[in-house]
C-alpha cells in the first residue's frame, strides 16, 4: 500500500499524460492555483464560442465554484479534463485516493457525454491510473434521466457499469415569488421574519475580504452547535471553510482584477448581529442547469443560538440575489427529512430529479 504523497505524485503523473486536462499542484486554496483554473476553462470557452453545437448549460468559468467546493476539499484530488463537448469535473478521493468521483457541469447530449466519460476511462495513461491505485468504483454526480436510460439500455457498451443509484432532488424557486412572501403559504415564514425583527438586533453587513477570519470561527461554531443540538451536522464544514477562505481571496483580487471574476458571479453576505459575525451566504451561477438565470445558494451557515436568523440571513441574501439579476435559486438537494421542511418554507415551484450513480469498472 503507498502512502498518500506517493499517491499523489503518481496521479500528477498520470494526469499530465492525458490532453487538455487541468489538476492541482499545489493547495486548493491557494489563489493562484484558482487563477490557473480560471484560465484553463476560459480558454475551452473560447475554443468551444465557434461551435455548431451550443452547449445545453451555462459557460465553463461560471462552473468553478461548484467544482471548487465539491472536489477540492482535503483530501481529495481534484482535476477537470474536456473531451470534446463533454467537460468532466473530477476528484480522486479516499484512502490512497482509491476512489473517483465525476460530474459533467457542461455536455451537448447525455448519449455524446457518456460516449466521452467511457472514451475518457479507457484512456491508456487513465486506466493504468486507476489500477494502480487500486480504483474499482466510481460516483457520478448529479446524472438526469437520460443518463440513466442510456446507461440502462446500452451498458454492455460501455467499461463500467451501474452498480446504485440514489435519487436527489432538486429544489427550484422563483425569487419574486418567494421575496413577495404573499399568501397563506408563507405564514411560516413571515412569522420567523416578524419575529426576529421584533429583537431590534443591531445589523451590520461586512464583506468576507475583511471576516474571513470570524467566518470560519463561524463555521465551526455552527457543526458544534448543530452535533450538540441535533446530533448531525447539513453540511461538510472543511469545505465551506475552504470556500470563505479562497473566495475571500478571489474577492480582495477580484477588486483590482475585474477580468478574473466579479461581485455578479460569486455573492457573499457576511451579517454580523450585535457585534459578532453570525451569518454567512455565499452562492454562484449554477452549472447543471440549462437556464442561464438560475443562481446556486451552496452556503448559508447562522447562529443557531439566535432565534429566526436563519430565515432572516437567508432572505436577505435572496435580495442580492435578485438584485443581481437572478429569476431562479437552487438550494441544493436535500439530504435529511428536517432540511427539506426548512427548505420547503421558501416554496419551490418544482423539482428536478437528478442521481448519483455508483460505477463498477469492468475488468
Amino acid at each position: 500500500m503507498i502512502n498518500n504523497s506517493l499517491a499523489r505524485q503518481q496521479i500528477s503523473k498520470d494526469l499530465s499524460q492525458i490532453s487538455k486536462i487541468w489538476f492541482l499542484n499545489e493547495k486548493h486554496t491557494d489563489l493562484n492555483n484558482f487563477i490557473t483554473l480560471y484560465n484553463f476553462v476560459k480558454e475551452l470557452e473560447l475554443s468551444e464560442s465557434n461551435s455548431k453545437n451550443k452547449p445545453q448549460q451555462i459557460p465553463y468559468n461560471n462552473s468553478i465554484m461548484h467544482f471548487l467546493l465539491y472536489y477540492c476539499s482535503y483530501p481529495k484530488y481534484p482535476f477537470i479534463v474536456n473531451i470534446e463537448d463533454t467537460l468532466i469535473f473530477g476528484s480522486f478521493s479516499g484512502r490512497n485516493y482509491n476512489n473517483l468521483e465525476l460530474s459533467f457541469p457542461l455536455f451537448i447530449k447525455a448519449n455524446s457525454a457518456l460516449e466521452n466519460l467511457n472514451s475518457f476511462l479507457s484512456n491508456p495513461f487513465l486506466n493504468s491510473l486507476l489500477k494502480k491505485n487500486n480504483v474499482k468504483s466510481i460516483l457520478l454526480r448529479d446524472i438526469n434521466d437520460d443518463f440513466v436510460r442510456i446507461f440502462r439500455s446500452n451498458e454492455q457498451f460501455f467499461n463500467f457499469k451501474i452498480e446504485s443509484l440514489k435519487e436527489l432532488n432538486y429544489a427550484l424557486y422563483k425569487v419574486n415569488k418567494t421575496l413577495d412572501l404573499s399568501g397563506p403559504k408563507y405564514a411560516n415564514l413571515r412569522w420567523h421574519l416578524n419575529s426576529f425583527k421584533k429583537q431590534n438586533y443591531k445589523i451590520e453587513f461586512l464583506s468576507i475580504i475583511d471576516e474571513v477570519k470570524p467566518v470560519i470561527h463561524l463555521i465551526g461554531k455552527w457543526r458544534s452547535q448543530a452535533m450538540k443540538n441535533r446530533g448531525f451536522s447539513f453540511t461538510d464544514v472543511s469545505s465551506d471553510k475552504k470556500a470563505a477562505r479562497l473566495v475571500g481571496e478571489i474577492k480582495k483580487y477580484a477588486s483590482y482584477n475585474k477580468e478574473i471574476i466579479g461581485p455578479s458571479q460569486i455573492i457573499t453576505r457576511v451579517l454580523k448581529v450585535n457585534g459578532v459575525v453570525a451569518s454567512f451566504n455565499l452562492g454562484y451561477p449554477l452549472g447543471i442547469f440549462k437556464r442561464q438565470d438560475v443562481f446556486a445558494h451552496a452556503i448559508g451557515i447562522s447562529d443557531i443560538s439566535i432565534p429566526h436568523l436563519a430565515e432572516y440571513s437567508q432572505y436577505d441574501f435572496w435580495i442580492q440575489v435578485k438584485k443581481a439579476g437572478y429569476e431562479y435559486i437552487n438550494d441544493g438537494p436535500t439530504w435529511r427529512h428536517d432540511l427539506e421542511i426548512y427548505k420547503d418554507k421558501y416554496r419551490p415551484i418544482s423539482k428536478t430529479r437528478y442521481y448519483w450513480a455508483t460505477l463498477n469498472k469492468v475488468i
